[in-house]
This record gives structure tokens, C-alpha cells and sequence, in this order.
């Protein structure tokens, strides 16, 4: 019994190149402690050896790894090695390319925050997972192609702190991953999205996270939506709407750049591991521009036309900056009290003959724009008139360049 578990231990893994311990159980159909007592008596006589920490580790024939060199080789291989076992080939229409590449797989698993939770997207055959499973409190992977399914229900098996949901991201309410009530003060828990996902799903998909208090996105993207996403000027060829979109909501960094053989199968182009850091709600209080540029992207699906989202929001605007950095209930209260005063400062001039009707008291000494005021303010920012009257949807990227210049002085 045990010679013949043992060759056939050998010869799956001469056939497959490297194994991990639950695979050659399935093979086999034994129990895993049987198959890790095989495993260490073959490594001790120098037959096999592993590579990898828990839960990464594989096997592999020991004169297999002095012809593969580099140990990063050795991991590049065992990922391929998973990829063909499980039969499935990546549908490029999809745009499903697995990433293969040890070093980058290990660049995005330490983005994570000690136990954090983390949202990943794009699973496959939970290479990254894997990963992310290792520093993360729990893992939610959403995978939207079924055919992955006995492969991640292996890494499941393996990390209980993973639960894979098959759909689409697009259609996911990821609200539903967040906790209803505020978290306790004591309790620092937060959340991280990471994706690898089909690079022409990037701007819808980015679109979907607006407003989520989610502590970081950490995006592998195509190249050129890597330098769509820092474009510095308006004339750059990649300026679009996807980089109003990154640079109004999030402060944004590239982490590295990976090569097409860095994936399997090779993409048509570069990529890049992209992190969004949400703004906050200070950061836009303190920035016409940027508060502008959210109330056209947060208004659009609504269609109202440029003049008059910019108009409400150049209202809106001069109060949000009165509260500054104070909260919302200090700045409250501050008003309550300055309304108080202008009341009775309007009761004396009412009384003494001196009031003027025509100018509204909220407006006399606070700050706050009369939308007259704000017409006068989006005149003079000269954006052209066919601008103005288009929805937000309906611009193209000129006119969104004209738009985003006309701002930056506004």
C-alpha cells in the first residue's frame, strides 16, 4: 500500500510539474494526513521538495526545481500548472487574463491592512486569493464565470476566511457589504476592494464604488487607462472622462507596472497596479472645482443640463464651505445662532425704516450665493453655450477638456 501510494504520488507530480498536498488527496482519494505523511517522508529522503509558505505550498520533483531555477519561476509554473488542470481556457473575450506573476500577486496581497476585510474581484482560480486570505480578517470573492467553480471551492477548503460569490460586479449591491450601523469607535476594522478585472469594465466599475466607505481600491488596469487615470492636462490624448472621474473622488497612485508575460494568457497590452484613496467630504468643501465636477458626476443620471447643475452647485458650494472643518452638527448649531442675529438685525431695520427687501437675509452676510449671483459667476467662466445646455452624459472628451479648464479658474 504504502509503495504504491508513494509511486503514484510521484508520478502525478512528474506529470503535472507541482501539486499541492489537497490536490494529490483528490487524486488519490485518501485523507490529507495520510498524504502530508508521504510528502515529508519523499522531501526527507530528497525525492521531492516544496516551495511556498502555508497555504501555498507545492510540490514538486527535486531534480524539477534545480531546472527551473528562481523560485519565483517555480510559483509562475505551479500557478499555470493550476490553471491547465482545472480545463478551463480564459475567454479573451472577456477579457479574462490571470495574473501569474508571484511578484505582483504578492504586491497586491500586501496592500492589505492586517485584518481588514477585503472585496476581491475577478477571481479565477483564486491565485490571488490565496494571497489576500493570508493578512485579511475575511475575503469576498466575486467571480462571475461558474466554470471556476471546483477550483475556488479548493481554496475555500483551504481558507476558511473565504466565501465566493459567483456574479457580476456591475449588477453587485455592494452596499450589502458594508456594515449598516457606524462601526464603534474602538473598532478600526476596514474595508479594501481589490480587482483584476476585464480592463474595459474599469470606468462602470469605478463608477459603482463612488461614495462607499471603502478605505482603498487597488485597481490592475491596462496601461493606457493607467495614464488616462493620471493625466495632468486637459490636452493630454488620454484625458477623458475617466480621469475627471479618479481624480475628483480619489487621490490615485501607480504601484507598478507589469509586463504582458506577466499574465496568462498575454493581454494585447502593458498593465499597471492602480490605488484609489477616497477624498474626503473636507477635501471637496475646501475645492470648487472638485465640488463641482462631484455634483455633475453624482447629478448625471438625472440629464439636468450643465448650466443649471453648475448653478445649484455654486449655491450649494458657498454654504459647504462655510462649515470648513467642522462638523456638520457644530456648523449647524453656528448657523442657528448667526440666524438668530440676523433676525434681529433685520427687526431693527424693518423697524427704523432702513431694511431692503431686495436683498435676502441669509445671503447679506454669509457668503451664500443667490443663484443670480451664481449665473454671474458661470458667465464669466465663458464655456460655451452648447456646453451648457447638454447633460453631463452627452459630453465628449473635448468638451469635457473645455469644461474641466473652465473650472480650474472658476
Amino acid at each position: 500500500m504504502i509503495t504504491t501510494t508513494r509511486n503514484r504520488i510521484v508520478e502525478y507530480i512528474r506529470e503535472s510539474n507541482q501539486l499541492r498536498a489537497y490536490d494529490l488527496a483528490r487524486l488519490l482519494n485518501i485523507s490529507r494526513t495520510a498524504i502530508h505523511k508521504q510528502l515529508k517522508k519523499l522531501v526527507n529522503e530528497g525525492e521531492l521538495e516544496k516551495i511556498g509558505k502555508p497555504p501555498k505550498v507545492y510540490y514538486l520533483l527535486a531534480t524539477n526545481k534545480k531546472k527551473a531555477g528562481a523560485i519565483n519561476v517555480d510559483q509562475r509554473s505551479a500557478i499555470l500548472a493550476r490553471i491547465e488542470r482545472s480545463g478551463i481556457k480564459p475567454n479573451e473575450n472577456l477579457g479574462q487574463h490571470s495574473l501569474i506573476d508571484q511578484d505582483a500577486i504578492d504586491l497586491l496581497g500586501n496592500s492589505v491592512t492586517p485584518g481588514n476585510k477585503v472585496i476581491e474581484i475577478g477571481a479565477g482560480i483564486g491565485q490571488l486569493t490565496e494571497a489576500l486570505a493570508q493578512k485579511a480578517s475575511s475575503v469576498v470573492s466575486i467571480e462571475i464565470d461558474r466554470r471556476y467553480e471546483d477550483a475556488l471551492d479548493e481554496v475555500v477548503a483551504e481558507n476558511p476566511n473565504v466565501t465566493v460569490i459567483f456574479g457580476d460586479a456591475l449588477a453587485t449591491k455592494f452596499e450589502d457589504f458594508f456594515p449598516k450601523r457606524k462601526r464603534d469607535a474602538h473598532d478600526q476594522t476596514g474595508v479594501q476592494i481589490i480587482a483584476s478585472l476585464p480592463y474595459h469594465i474599469t470606468e462602470p466599475f469605478l463608477h459603482k464604488l463612488i461614495g462607499l466607505p471603502v478605505e482603498s481600491i487597488t485597481l490592475v488596469v491596462g496601461q493606457r487607462l493607467a495614464t488616462a487615470i493620471q493625466a495632468q492636462s486637459e490636452s493630454s490624448p488620454e484625458f477623458g472622462q475617466l480621469t475627471l472621474l479618479s481624480q475628483t473622488f480619489f487621490h490615485t497612485e501607480v504601484l507598478a507596472t507589469l509586463g504582458k508575460d506577466q499574465f496568462y494568457p498575454a493581454p494585447r497590452t502593458e498593465s499597471a497596479i492602480v490605488r484609489f484613496i477616497p477624498k474626503e467630504e473636507v477635501e471637496f468643501r475646501a475645492n470648487k472645482r472638485a465640488y463641482l465636477l462631484r455634483r455633475l458626476f453624482l447629478t448625471a443620471k438625472r440629464s439636468p443640463l450643465i448650466k443649471n447643475a453648475l448653478k445649484e452647485g455654486l449655491v450649494d458650494f458657498s454654504q459647504a464651505s462655510q462649515i470648513g472643518t467642522s462638523s456638520k452638527q457644530e456648523h449647524n448649531h453656528r448657523m442657528r445662532v448667526l440666524a438668530k442675529q440676523d433676525l434681529r438685525q433685520a427687526a431693527v431695520e424693518y423697524n427704523s425704516g432702513s431694511l431692503d427687501p431686495e436683498e435676502p437675509i441669509k445671503s447679506r452676510e454669509r457668503g451664500i450665493l443667490t443663484q443670480n449671483q451664481a449665473r454671474k459667476i458661470i458667465a464669466e467662466m465663458r464655456i460655451p453655450q452648447e456646453i451648457l445646455d447638454k447633460p453631463f452624459e452627452q459630453l465628449d472628451n473635448k468638451d469635457l477638456g473645455i469644461l474641466s479648464r473652465a473650472l480650474r479658474v472658476a
